[in-house]
């Protein structure tokens, strides 16, 4: 099990995870981010660009997933 955290990037406005999730492996997080930017992007106009950035335990981020709203 590892510990991955979660960074939103949303154009003008970003949150950085601090807290972060156990989960089992990449995988698991990368459907973790996707559910997310899912979420996420139902408050969003159309045109909206969300991203995010997974990291690990020890800061690397393992991966970046971006998710464009279209109307």
């Amino acid at each position: 099990m590892h510990r991955y955290f979660f960074d939103l990037d949303a154009g003008t406005w970003d949150a950085r995870d601090t807290i972060g999730v156990v989960l089992s492996d990449a995988g698991a997080a990368r459907a973790e981010a996707l559910q997310a930017l899912r979420s996420c992007a139902l408050d969003r106009a159309a045109g909206a660009v969300l991203a995010m950035n997974v990291r690990d335990e020890t800061g690397r981020t393992v991966f970046r997933v971006s998710l464009a709203v279209a109307a």
